[in-house]
């Protein structure tokens, strides 16, 4: 489980919404590579977001959050690969469809575009992605 601290900003009907703290020495940390909390950082979005909570919490407490740390390969690999495939899929297809002195000059514009598309897509979408793939912070321990 990898973990971070965030703080609760609204609580509804069974969920908690919360916005995790910036940690500011990770800047300059010298083991940022290898840090499971830097790592959290990067995959947690940097505002407000649901998590499920079965314990009582007030607005403003402290709190860890955690991500079951098997599941960041694989999501990592998704996340990356599905740019990059749709790229692929995106240059096949127009190199079928368009002539080949029109292909051989716009393929790599193309090939960028929609790699480019696919990155905003899955920045956008991030959160969603997350939670269809069963992917949910949870809340594990307490900050007193």
């Amino acid at each position: 489980m990898i973990e971070a601290k965030a703080i609760v900003t609204r609580i509804e009907a069974g969920q908690v919404w919360i916005r995790t703290e910036q940690t500011g020495a990770c800047g300059g940390c010298q083991q940022k590579m290898s840090c499971a909390t830097a790592s959290v950082q990067t995959m947690l979005p940097k505002r407000e977001f649901k998590v499920d909570c079965a314990f009582p919490v007030k607005i403003g407490q402290a709190l860890n959050v955690g991500i079951d740390d098997s599941h960041l390969l694989s999501i990592s690999a998704l996340l990356y690969l599905l740019p990059l495939l749709l790229m692929f899929g995106g240059v096949l297809l127009a190199n079928t469809l368009l002539p080949p002195e029109f292909a051989d000059n716009w393929l790599p514009l193309i090939a960028l575009s929609i790699l480019l598309l696919g990155f905003r897509l899955i920045y956008r979408r991030q959160v969603w992605l997350l939670r269809c793939l069963g992917v949910k912070p949870q809340i594990r321990v307490f900050s007193e």
